[in-house]
């Protein structure tokens, strides 16, 4: 494969998470977000607090999520998830400190972990491209509690590689906003011109890259029609990533 000369000169490459690093069977459920409030329940309990019953507990968590993601379509702010859960529980009478608050966030998305998994290669292709020098960052649009992505990207073997971790409901600002990608660049300490983002989604992920300097890659099967769309490579899998970067496969530890 000829090697572009822009691409000699990428310092990081960034990436998406869901449809990218993430393959999901179907989108996360009210079955899943039901689950997960009585398992954040429980844990509430052995802790000393409290809550009401299960029931009561788990309809209560759902109607302030589903309001607060409401209210944050029509207002263009993203939902913080931690922020309105802290708020429900202390309209409990429940005040929790970071880490445990942090533990109800990882519990109430823990379900979802059974809808998504990495390509067994894909964190081969991350420890490759971090041992070739390249800083490695994550950008996601997501209203999920930070907590419990982290704790999946975990167990799938990724969460090692990225040294920086940028989410939507933390920044309040979604992709394709400039602002969100704007701020990874600034973590990794690195020129928009020197920087590959990877992602799914033409609309999102490539406009939002090219909107800030940025080069884009997208996971696909087939290059976009429209201009504005089309990012810089197309790949099926991260690992393909190393071919273009001419790296070569790290096998497993």
């Amino acid at each position: 494969m000829l090697v572009v000369d822009w691409i000699k000169n990428i310092q990081a490459v960034v990436f998406d998470i869901g449809g990218t690093l993430l393959d999901f069977d179907r989108k996360e459920s009210y079955t899943e977000l039901k689950s997960g409030a009585a398992l954040a329940r429980q844990y509430l309990v052995s802790l000393g607090h409290s809550p009401p019953p299960v029931n009561v507990y788990r309809r209560r968590v759902i109607a302030r999520l589903a309001r607060a993601y409401v209210w944050s379509r029509l207002t263009a702010a993203e939902l913080d998830p931690m922020f309105e859960l802290a708020q429900l529980h202390q309209a409990m009478g429940i005040k929790l400190d970071d880490h445990k608050a942090n533990e109800v966030g990882r519990l109430l998305y823990s379900p979802n972990k059974a809808l998504a998994r990495a390509h067994p290669q894909t964190a081969d292709a991350l420890r490759a491209l971090r041992s070739a020098g390249l800083k490695i960052g994550l950008i996601s649009n997501t209203v999920a509690p930070p907590s419990g992505i982290e704790d999946h990207l975990a167990q799938e073997g990724l969460l090692e590689y990225f040294s920086v971790r940028v989410y939507s409901c933390v920044e309040r600002v979604p992709k394709p906003n400039p602002r969100i990608f704007n701020a990874a660049l600034d973590r990794l300490g690195v020129d928009a011109n020197r920087a590959l983002y990877v992602g799914d989604k033409p609309h999102i992920d490539v406009i939002g890259a090219h909107r800030v300097g940025m080069y884009a890659a997208l996971r696909g099967t087939t290059m976009p029609t429209k201009p504005k769309y089309r990012p810089e490579i197309l790949i099926r899998q991260i690992c393909d990533l190393l071919e273009h970067f001419q790296i070569e496969t790290l096998t497993s530890r």
